[in-house]
């Protein structure tokens, strides 16, 4: 059993039209599970954001699930950008040394419409 902090990585790919078209641009918010804001990242062409380092559980705990300690650790991700529909995608889990890579489907808004969020569970746990 380890108390360590170890670290994770998060990419995240923002697309439009069932996935065909990246979403250049989009704001793209990192948070703890206590919404505490870690990064503000914008998309590039391609609707990606920068790969982003952040703490995760260390690995020992994923190799004795007598421990009680949790694999990963989860974070929240909200993704903005003018004329689509905000998206907070929840629970989205991090395991140490690994890069999780969130895709985030974004829905364009009729012009003039605003609609606040839509937000999506990532992760049940899983059974261990």
């Amino acid at each position: 059993m380890s108390d360590e902090l170890e670290y994770g990585y998060i990419l995240v790919s923002v697309k439009t039209a069932g996935g065909a078209l990246p979403v250049a641009n989009a704001v793209v918010t990192v948070k703890d599970a206590n919404d505490n804001i870690l990064y503000v990242e914008f998309t590039d062409s391609s609707g990606n954001t920068q790969v982003m380092k952040v703490p995760a559980p260390a690995k020992s705990n994923s190799i004795s699930p007598d421990t009680g300690l949790p694999p990963y650790f989860n974070y929240n991700i909200d993704t903005d950008k003018e004329g689509y529909v905000s998206v907070r995608n929840t629970n989205v889990p991090v395991y140490p040394g690994i890069t999780s890579i969130q895709p985030v489907e974004m829905l364009p808004l009729p012009e003039g419409l605003r609609i606040p969020l839509v937000t999506f569970s990532e992760s049940v746990p899983p059974e261990l």
